[in-house]
C-alpha cells in the first residue's frame, strides 16, 4: 500500500529583492569579499535533525558581525532573538512613516558527506580565487546579510540618516523551514507593535551575458514567490530472507511509483510574473526574440517548453518535482518490510497542494 503524507512550508508570497552596492569600486585589501569569505568559514549549517546542529558556530557568526561592523551595530538597535537570529533597528527621521524590513538568513544547507572533493574549493573554506568567492553562503544567502552590512556601514561612514526607520532580520534556521529563526523574529517584531511599507528578501540578482539580455547587466527583481510542499511517500510489504523474496519488495513498489512521478512532471506553463518579465524585456532585445516575447499571446506555449526543456529555466514555468531522499532496508540479506520517499515540489503561483497531491495519488 501507497500512503501519502503531506509536510508545506509556507512563506511570504510577494517579496521585492534589491541590491544595496557600496558606493566605492575599490577596495582595500580588508574588503568586502574578504569580509564575506571569512563569514563563509561558520559552519552555520541547518540540519533536518535539529540535534546535529552545531550551535556554538552560529554564536562565533554573531560574534563575527558584531566585531566586524562596530559603527553598525552602535548606531542600530540590536536584539538577538532566540540566541542565535538577529534584529537590527536602524531609527529613521521620521518616526510617522512605516518602516522597512530586509531579511536574510545565517544558515546554509549541509554537504552531502563524500562529495567534498567535487567541489572546486573546500564548501567552508571561504576562498577567492580567479576574481570569484567560493564557499556554501556565497549566495545562499550569507551574501544577504554581509551586503546589508556593508551597505549600512558604507553609508554610516557617509553621515547618512534614513528618513524611514530601517529594519534588518536576519534568522538562523531558514532552511529548515523557519519556525526557531524567522517565526521568532516575526513574533518579536508584532510584539513592538511593527508594521511594515514593504520588505526586501533574498532573490533575484543581476546577470551578466545572459540569454535573454546578452549585451548588458539585467537586474531580477523578484515579485512573487514559489510555495513549497513535500510529500512523503510510503510503502509496506512483506519482509523476510533475500533467499527467498517477494514478487515485488516494497523498495521496488516505491521505486516504480517514484520512476512514474518523475516521468510525469507538471505542465509548463506561463504564469503572470513570468510573462511580465518577457514583455518588459521585449523593447530591448533585437532580432526573433523580440518578435516572440511581445507576442506571447500568440507565442507562448511555445516559450514556456522550449523553457521547460532546460535546466536552468525550467523553474520558472512549472512546478518542480525532485526525488529527494530515500530509506529502506536494515540489512544486505533481508527484504525491508517498509520503504520511505520524500518527494519535493516547488510550487508555480496558481498551483495548490491540493493540485499536487491529487495528481500525485493519480
Amino acid at each position: 500500500m501507497l500512503k501519502l503524507k503531506i509536510n508545506i512550508m509556507t512563506r511570504c508570497s510577494f517579496l521585492l529583492m534589491v541590491s544595496l552596492l557600496c558606493s566605492s569600486m575599490t577596495w582595500a585589501v580588508q574588503g568586502p569579499a574578504d569580509r564575506l569569505a571569512k563569514a563563509l568559514q561558520f559552519k552555520t549549517i541547518s540540519y533536518q535533525d535539529r540535534s546535529r546542529i552545531n550551535y556554538p558556530a552560529f554564536t562565533r557568526m554573531l560574534e563575527f558581525l558584531a566585531e566586524t561592523y562596530p559603527e553598525v551595530f552602535a548606531a542600530m538597535e540590536v536584539e538577538t532573538v532566540n540566541d542565535y537570529s538577529l534584529l537590527m533597528v536602524w531609527p529613521g527621521i521620521d518616526r510617522t512613516r512605516e518602516p522597512v524590513l530586509f531579511t536574510a538568513h545565517l544558515d546554509v544547507v549541509p554537504v552531502e558527506p563524500g562529495t567534498e572533493h567535487l567541489w572546486d574549493q573546500p564548501p567552508f573554506a571561504g576562498v577567492i580565487e580567479d576574481g570569484r568567492i567560493y564557499g556554501r553562503g556565497a549566495l545562499d544567502d550569507k551574501q544577504g546579510v554581509m551586503s546589508l552590512l556593508e551597505a549600512a556601514q558604507d553609508l554610516l561612514a557617509q553621515g547618512y540618516q534614513p528618513d524611514r526607520t530601517l529594519v534588518f532580520a536576519f534568522g538562523h534556521d531558514e532552511e529548515i523551514g523557519g519556525a526557531d529563526g524567522a517565526g521568532q523574529l516575526a513574533a518579536a517584531m508584532t510584539r513592538q507593535g511593527m508594521r511594515f511599507a514593504w520588505m526586501v528578501d533574498e532573490g533575484g540578482m543581476i546577470i551578466a551575458d545572459g540569454p535573454l539580455l546578452s549585451d548588458r547587466p539585467m537586474a531580477l527583481i523578484n515579485v512573487a514567490e514559489k510555495g513549497y510542499l513535500t510529500l512523503t511517500l510510503t510503502v509496506t510489504a512483506e519482509g523476510g530472507h533475500s533467499s527467498r523474496p517477494p514478487e515485488v519488495t516494497s523498495i521496488g513498489r516505491l521505486s516504480n511509483a517514484l520512476a512514474r512521478i518523475e516521468a510525469n512532471p507538471f505542465p509548463p506553463r506561463l504564469v503572470p510574473p513570468v510573462r511580465a518579465m518577457f514583455e518588459t524585456v521585449a523593447p530591448h532585445v533585437n532580432g526573433p526574440n523580440s518578435l516572440i516575447f511581445g507576442n506571447l499571446w500568440l507565442t507562448g506555449p511555445l516559450v514556456a517548453r522550449q523553457m521547460g526543456s532546460d535546466q536552468l529555466t525550467n523553474s520558472f514555468v512549472r512546478t518542480t518535482t525532485a526525488l529527494t531522499m530515500f530509506n529502506a532496508g536494515m540489512k544486505e540479506n533481508a527484504s525491508p518490510q517498509r520503504a520511505e520517499a520524500k518527494v519535493n515540489f516547488r510550487l508555480l503561483p496558481g498551483d495548490s497542494p491540493e493540485m499536487v497531491v491529487d495528481r500525485i495519488t493519480q
